[in-house]
């Protein structure tokens, strides 16, 4: 029964929309069922599941995303994780799970990152990670160094086709071919890009913001500086001003021993809003969809967007 549920939220999160069903009402309608699964492995087998994590190495990118959900054009100084404090709260993570389904590493563009090759290995390394993913956005063909860390059955090297702009993604699908790597292409009409528009506070009472995450259905945990948050909105959004108050992150950089930290996750996956909801359009009428991978040409969009943080 657990292995049927868990490929059930493969399909819903990774496949339904390649068929033709309407992915955000779908996952809507399954994300009560994915917190009961969460709440009964919890309670009942004392199994602390996540279904998907991404790891950013790096807030650099080669592109420049007008919509990015990371929002890596806004960062005024972008930079490099450390790799040692990567690998030590990556140690702390694992220790506290018992399943991790997806194991997302990503930047920025995580081809710019040197360390890339450690990141990996430490993820491929740890069996509670059922499947390791390396999401690109097809404009590097990385190092020899971390080609041979990607050749591993259970890693996927996912490559963000955005036309023209994935100048290299022929040449790094080559590449990955011809050593045996999983790589797989997903087409702009795959990704299904939406904005969740800039970040200013929207003002949204606890009943609006509730019923906001129903329709936002997040099981995409953002693991970002040792701190996991429930989705990359709160993670990046902090790092850019917004409010950042303890209850809305787990935190594997201070001394909470295993069991509390097991119990902080769990209920992260059962909370019934958060703060950076307020700064986030995604469950909202507002999300609608947009032209993907959208480049900023004018210098002002980005001083502009920042500015609706120094205003709050």
């Amino acid at each position: 029964m657990k292995k049927v549920f868990q490929e059930a939220i493969f399909f819903v999160a990774e496949k339904g929309k390649k068929i033709g069903i309407n992915r955000e009402k779908l996952k809507a309608s399954f994300f009560p069922l994915y917190r009961l699964f969460c709440r009964v492995e919890y309670k009942i087998f004392n199994q602390v599941y996540l279904y998907h994590v991404e790891i950013p190495v790096t807030q650099r990118c080669t592109l420049k995303c007008k919509d990015c959900s990371f929002m890596m054009p806004y960062f005024e100084h972008p930079k490099d994780y450390g790799v040692d404090d990567l690998l030590t709260y990556m140690d702390r993570l694992f220790d506290c799970v018992d399943t991790i389904q997806i194991f997302r590493i990503l930047g920025g563009e995580p081809f710019v990152y040197k360390e890339l090759d450690k990141i990996i290995s430490k993820a491929l390394a740890c069996n509670k990670v059922k499947t390791v993913d390396v999401v690109t956005n097809g404009t590097l063909v990385p190092s020899d160094k971390v080609m041979d860390a990607l050749k591993n059955p259970r890693l996927t090297v996912q490559i963000s086709d955005y036309g023209d702009i994935s100048y290299k993604k022929n040449e790094l699908q080559k590449a990955c071919m011809e050593r045996g790597i999983k790589c797989v292409i997903r087409s702009m009409a795959d990704k299904n890009w939406f904005s969740a528009g800039d970040l200013h506070f929207r003002g949204k009472v606890a009943a609006d913001i509730k019923t906001q995450l129903k329709r936002c259905a997040g099981i995409c945990r953002s693991f970002q500086n040792g701190k996991l948050y429930f989705c990359p909105r709160a993670s990046f959004g902090t790092l850019l001003g917004i409010p950042n108050p303890p209850r809305d992150y787990v935190d594997f950089t201070c001394s909470a021993d295993k069991n509390e930290l097991r119990k902080q996750i769990y209920e992260l996956n059962q909370r019934k809003g958060f703060l950076a909801c307020n700064y986030c359009d995604e469950g909202t009428d507002e999300y609608r969809p947009i032209p993907p991978a959208e480049q900023i040409r004018d210098r002002n969009q980005v001083e502009k967007w920042r500015e609706t943080i120094g205003k709050q």
